[in-house]
C-alpha cells in the first residue's frame, strides 16, 4: 500500500486556508462598500420624480418664489412620531418638500423639526394645533390627536399651516404663502396707523363664556400683534356705557340680543335689556367683522369661536391691507352675490382669496378702475345698457383680460301652493354680453349640451338616473396644451349652453377650445326642462362634441368701432358722452378672454373653497392664466384626488375579463405543450445520436 505524500497534503490545507481567507476577506470587503455607498448617499442627496406632472419636484414659480428671497425665512415642522398609514408618508413627503426648498433658497431658507412630544408648548405659541387622525391597531379602530403643521417665520411675521394630511397642495401652499408674507411684510411696514381691534360686548349680556372675556380677547390680539410687527391695537367697547356704541350693530353686522326679566338656575335676578357682542377688525375706512356669538343644540346663546380667533383675526389683516391683486368683479345686473354661500359666488370668492381679492364694480355706478387687470362677469341676469358694455368694451381694448361666464337661461323656482311639486320655469336670457362677445369671435348659442357621458345620481322611486345636463368631462375633452387643463384628468359642467367660434380675425387672433364634451352629446333646444326622465339619448348620427369653454387671445377690434358712441345721463337730467378723445377702436396689446357657457360651475354645488376638486382647480386655473400667473395652474393640479382610468368602453372591458378569466390558463397550458414538444424534440435527438453509434459498432 503506497503511502499517501505529506508534501501535497500540506499543499492543499495552505490551500484551503488561503480560499477560506479570501472569502473572509471578500464578505468583510463588500459590507464596507455598502456602507460607504450609504455614507456618500446621505451628503450626496439627489431624487428622480418619474411621475408624468412632477408631482414630487418643485415647481419653477416655487424655485423663482424662494430664491427671490429677501430676508431669511424659518420653517418650524411640527410633526407627531409614529404615525399611522397613510400619514407617515406625510412627514417624508414634508421632509423633501423642504429639502428642495433649502436647496433652491440657500441661506435666506432655513428649515427644522421640532419634536413636539417635548415642545407642545411651543406649537401652540406658533399657532399649531393637534388634529384627529384615524388608526388601526390591533384590529380595533380608534382615533387620537397628532400635530401635523409647520410654522414660517419671516421677519416678525408668522404664518401657520395646519391640518397637513396628505401631500396633494403642499407646494401650493406654502408657495402662494411665501409670496403672501413677502407682501404682507412690506404693506404692514407701510401702514400709517395701527389696524384696530375692537371687542364690542355689552357686560350685561346674561350668556355663558362672558367671564373675564375682555381680558381673554386681549390675550389673543396681543399674540397676534407680535406676529405682524405689533401693528395691532385693541379696544373694548361695552355698550351698556356707551349707548351710541348700539347703533353701530346694524352697520359691523354684529348680532343684538334682546332678554326679558328672569331668574337663572343659581337664583339670581336678571333685568330686561339689550346688548351686543362681535369683534370688528378696521383699518381706515375698511372693515372685517368677526362672530364670537353661538347657538347650543338647546337654544342657549354662548360665546365661542375663541381656540380660531387668533388665525381669524390674521386672516382679517390680510384682507384690509390688500396685500393680494385684485381682480374686479362686475355687479348691478344680477350677478351671483359674492356674500352669498348657498347659490352665489360666495364659494368663489373664499377659492381665490388665497391669491387674489375680488373688488365688486358696480357698471352702474361706476367706472372700471384702471389699476385692475382683470374682471370677471359671473351669470347676469339684467340688460346692459351701450354704457356699460362699452366700460367694458374699452378695459378690454388697453390690452386687459376678461373671464365671462354666460347663461343663455334663466331657472324660476316656482311659488304658492305645492311649489316643491311644480317644475321650475326656464326663460331665455338676453343681457347684451352675448352680442359683445360674439364679436370678439365666441357666439354663446341659445341652448344646452346634454352628454351620454353624465352624472349619475340616485333619485327617490326612479332609481339611478343619468343627469345628461352634467357632462363628465374626461381627457379627451380637455386641452392637452393650455396651461389651464393640461394637467386635469375629469371636471364636471352643469347646465352649459355650447360656444360656436368665429375662424376669421387673421393671425392677430387665436380662438381655442378649452373644455369639450364627448362625441357623445346632443342638444336641447326650444322649450328647456331638467328633469332627467324627459330626456333620452337621439341616433348616434346626431351625436357629435361640443365646445363648453373656449378662450381668445390676440388683437381684437372694438365692439364700438364704426358706430355712434353710447351717451349717459348725467346728474341733473341732460346728456353727456361717455367719450369722445379716447376711444380705442382697436386693442392696444394682445388681450386674453374666456368665455364659459354656464355660471353653474361658479356655485357651491360645484366647487368648494379648499380648492381640492379638480373643478375648483379648474376655475382657478382660469383667473390665474387671465391675470398672468400661467406657472401657477401646473403647481395647483399636482396630486389631484381625482385621477380615473380612461374609460375604453364596454367592449375593452368585456375582453380584459375574457383575458383573465380564460386567457391566462390558456396561456399556462400553451406553455406547457411548447415545452413538452422541446422536451419530446430534444428526447428524439438524444435517440438518434445513440441509434448512429450503435450502427457505426
Amino acid at each position: 500500500m503506497k503511502l499517501p505524500d505529506i508534501s501535497r497534503i500540506k499543499t492543499s490545507i495552505a490551500g484551503a486556508l488561503e480560499r477560506g481567507l479570501d472569502r473572509k476577506n471578500q464578505w468583510l470587503f463588500n459590507i464596507i462598500i455598502i456602507v460607504l455607498v450609504n455614507l456618500v448617499g446621505l451628503f450626496l442627496y439627489f431624487r428622480v420624480d418619474l411621475t408624468r406632472n412632477n408631482a414630487y419636484s418643485l415647481s419653477k414659480i416655487s424655485k423663482n418664489t424662494v430664491k427671490a428671497l429677501e430676508s431669511p425665512l424659518s420653517v418650524k415642522v411640527f410633526f407627531s412620531s409614529d404615525l399611522p398609514a397613510p400619514y407617515n408618508s406625510v412627514y417624508r413627503y414634508i421632509a423633501d418638500l423642504m429639502e428642495e426648498y433649502a436647496q433652491y433658497g440657500g441661506r435666506k431658507f432655513r428649515y427644522e423639526f421640532i419634536d413636539v412630544e417635548k415642545h407642545k408648548e411651543m406649537a401652540t405659541d406658533f399657532g399649531v394645533h393637534p388634529v384627529q387622525v384615524r388608526e388601526i391597531k390591533n384590529d380595533r379602530v380608534s382615533t387620537r390627536n397628532a400635530y401635523m403643521g409647520l410654522a414660517m417665520v419671516h421677519g416678525d411675521l408668522i404664518e401657520t399651516v395646519n391640518s397637513i394630511t396628505e401631500p396633494q397642495g403642499v407646494e401650493y401652499r406654502v408657495t402662494t404663502l411665501i409670496q403672501k408674507m413677502t407682501g404682507k411684510v412690506d404693506a404692514l411696514q407701510r401702514l400709517d396707523r395701527p389696524i384696530g381691534v375692537t371687542l364690542y360686548a355689552s357686560g350685561s349680556l346674561p350668556i355663558q363664556g362672558m367671564q373675564d372675556l375682555h381680558t381673554r380677547v386681549e390675550t389673543i390680539v396681543n399674540r397676534t400683534a407680535r406676529r405682524n410687527y405689533d401693528r395691532l391695537r385693541f379696544n373694548h367697547v361695552n355698550p351698556d356705557s356707551e349707548k351710541r356704541a348700539m347703533d353701530l350693530a346694524d352697520m359691523y353686522g354684529i348680532p343684538k340680543l334682546k332678554w326679558p326679566a328672569f331668574t337663572t338656575m343659581d337664583g339670581r335676578r336678571v333685568n330686561p335689556g339689550e346688548g351686543m357682542i362681535g369683534i370688528v377688525v378696521s383699518h381706515k375706512d375698511r372693515f372685517e367683522t368677526l362672530q364670537i356669538l353661538s347657538r347650543t343644540i338647546l337654544g342657549q346663546y354662548t360665546v365661542a369661536g375663541l381656540e380660531t380667533l387668533e388665525e381669524r383675526i390674521n386672516g382679517a389683516v390680510d384682507n384690509l391691507i390688500s396685500i393680494n391683486p385684485q381682480i374686479g368683479y362686475l355687479t348691478g345686473h344680477g350677478e351671483r352675490d359674492l356674500n352669498d354661500g348657498r347659490e352665489g359666488a360666495g364659494a368663489l370668492r373664499e377659492l381665490v382669496g388665497d391669491m387674489y381679492e375680488l373688488k365688486p364694480v358696480d357698471l352702474t355706478k361706476e367706472e372700471i378702475p384702471s389699476n385692475l387687470r382683470t374682471i370677471i362677469v359671473n351669470g347676469p341676469r339684467a340688460q346692459f345698457t351701450d354704457t356699460e358694455l362699452y366700460k367694458i368694451d374699452q378695459f378690454i381694448m388697453t390690452g386687459k383680460s376678461v373671464l365671462f361666464f354666460v347663461d343663455s337661461f334663466q331657472e324660476i323656482q316656482p311659488g304658492g301652493q305645492n311649489m316643491f311639486m311644480r317644475e321650475p320655469m326656464v326663460l331665455p336670457l338676453s343681457t347684451g354680453i352675448e352680442k359683445l362677445v360674439a364679436h370678439y369671435g365666441i357666439t354663446v348659442n341659445r341652448d344646452v349640451v346634454l352628454d351620454e357621458n353624465s352624472y349619475r345620481t340616485t333619485m327617490r322611486g326612479l332609481g339611478e338616473q343619468n343627469l345628461y345636463f352634467a357632462p363628465l368631462i374626461d381627457e379627451d375633452g380637455l386641452n392637452r396644451k393650455n396651461p389651464v387643463t393640461k394637467h386635469l384628468k375629469r371636471v364636471v359642467y352643469l347646465k352649459s349652453s355650447s360656444l360656436g367660434m368665429t375662424p376669421e380675425g387673421g393671425r392677430d387672433r387665436e380662438v381655442t377650445p378649452l373644455v369639450s364634451s364627448s362625441d357623445r352629446s346632443w342638444l336641447m333646444k326650444g322649450r328647456i326642462s331638467y328633469m332627467p326622465w324627459t330626456m333620452s339619448p337621439p341616433g348616434g348620427n346626431q351625436m357629435a362634441s361640443y365646445t363648453l369653454t373656449a378662450l381668445l387671445s390676440g388683437q381684437v377690434e372694438s365692439y364700438f368701432a364704426g358706430k355712434d358712441m353710447p351717451v349717459a345721463a348725467a346728474e341733473k337730467g341732460k346728456i353727456s358722452p361717455v367719450t369722445s378723445v379716447e376711444f380705442l377702436a382697436r386693442s392696444i396689446k394682445p388681450v386674453r378672454i374666456i368665455v364659459v357657457g354656464t355660471s353653474e360651475i361658479t356655485t357651491p354645488s360645484v366647487i368648494e373653497k379648499e380648492g381640492r376638486s379638480p373643478n375648483s382647480v379648474l376655475v382657478h386655473n382660469m383667473i390665474d392664466y387671465l391675470n398672468g400667473n400661467a406657472d401657477v395652474p401646473e403647481m395647483r393640479s399636482k396630486g389631484l384626488e381625482l385621477n380615473p382610468i380612461k374609460d375604453r368602453g364596454e367592449g375593452f372591458k368585456l375582453a380584459l375579463k375574457l383575458v383573465n378569466i380564460a386567457g391566462l390558463p390558456l396561456l399556462v397550458v400553451l406553455a406547457g405543450m411548447v415545452f413538452w414538444k422541446i422536451r419530446a424534440s430534444r428526447r428524439k435527438r438524444v435517440m438518434a445520436e445513440f441509434a448512429r453509434g450503435d450502427a457505426n459498432e
